[in-house]
């Protein structure tokens, strides 16, 4: 016996057919969307963006020592007494103020000296520094230059180069900083714009070292310079940064 299908069999058939093809169409769609969007995320830039900025010290911190050697701890400690006021009234008539001058602990070092026959000769070397800070940068840097004249005196005094710092320098670093994230992102967007696409949002960045040089120098080391030695300086500062980019 031949058998009949029932009048509501073929929209049934037809309605189960058209839901399959819907779900695939939007199985599809959404699977090119997770495509497209997978895609995107890994479109992106990385680029370097550098500054500079001059800056100048208007702070100079300079030290000396003065020593003297005796026999006996006791006189050597006398003598050095004499010396160091000496050493100071020269420094403040060359026009270091005297509040500008600090003291240091004295020490005392025995010193032992081979002689023939077996002999030895013991003395004693007592020491004391001076240290120095002060804003006037041009006055230390000229005194600095006539320490022989001390020595001239019979005076054994030593000094060390003037260090030349800038109490503005957090906030240089900071607005280098600044300066070169900016760079980073207009390298970027010269980048992407000759590509054909869209700056996007930063997704990470790395900051250097920073370089803190003599003026107009290219020195550059891993873990940074910090120039004391000049009076006119750079900081300079490099970021690494990674940009999105929309087509």
């Amino acid at each position: 016996m031949r058998s009949r299908l029932r009048p509501f069999a073929v929209p049934e058939l037809f309605l189960g057919l058209l839901s399959l093809a819907v779900a695939a169409v939007l199985t599809a769609h959404t699977l090119a969307g997770t495509i497209h969007d997978a895609r995107h995320t890994r479109d992106t830039v990385s680029v370097t963006g550098s500054a500079r900025k001059p800056i100048s010290a208007d702070l100079v911190q300079w030290s000396l020592s003065v020593s003297r050697e005796a026999a006996e701890p006791a006189p050597a400690a006398r003598r050095l007494h004499l010396e160091l006021a000496a050493v100071r009234a020269f420094l403040v008539r060359s026009g270091i103020p005297a509040s500008a001058i600090s003291p240091s602990v004295v020490s005392t070092e025995p010193l032992v000296e081979k002689l023939p026959r077996h002999r030895i000769r013991r003395t004693y070397r007592v020491s004391q520094g001076l240290r120095v800070e002060t804003r006037k940068l041009d006055v230390v840097q000229s005194v600095s230059t006539r320490v022989g004249e001390l020595i001239a005196r019979g005076i054994d005094v030593s000094a060390d180069s003037p260090a030349y710092i800038s109490t503005e320098l957090r906030r240089a670093k900071l607005d280098t900083l600044a300066a070169a994230t900016d760079d980073a992102r207009n390298r970027a967007q010269i980048l992407v714009h000759g590509l054909g696409g869209k700056l996007g949002r930063m997704r990470s960045s790395s900051l250097g070292v920073y370089q803190v040089t003599p003026r107009f120098s290219t020195e550059i080391t891993d873990y940074g310079v910090n120039d004391v030695s000049s009076r006119e300086k750079d900081v300079n500062a490099v970021v690494s940064a990674t940009f999105d980019v929309k087509n």
